[in-house]
């Protein structure tokens, strides 16, 4: 039976370290990349809730912030960070990109309650 990789992903549930953002964050080779890094606490490619391709010792999750979505998801991150609140975020078990294929593409993000 196959299942796809967000589904056999773990969520973390924790504090967000930093975020980056920026036109060549995401090591794209022009002025539009809208790549929007994150680090969360206890950062490691051994984490349950991180995937076999993440292999980004620095890096947790990436997103693109272009869109309605990606500027909501990063609205939230950006003000859980700001806070200090805690999130929840699953990953999509997947890893894709310009420059930044070793760090999981984010799935969705919430407020940890």
């Amino acid at each position: 039976m196959f299942f796809p990789p967000v589904l056999l992903a773990a969520e973390f549930k924790g504090i967000i370290s930093t975020i980056a953002v920026g036109p060549k964050v995401g090591g794209g080779t022009d002025n539009v990349n809208s790549t929007v890094l994150v680090r969360v606490e206890n950062q490691s490619k051994d984490a349950i809730w991180s995937s076999d391709c993440s292999t980004n010792t620095f890096w947790s999750f990436k997103f693109d912030s272009d869109g309605d979505a990606g500027k909501e998801t990063y609205s939230l991150l950006l003000s859980a960070y700001m806070s200090g609140k805690s999130v929840v975020i699953l990953g999509t078990g997947e890893c894709s990109g310009d420059r930044t294929t070793d760090i999981q593409n984010l799935y969705y993000t919430r407020f940890d309650f």
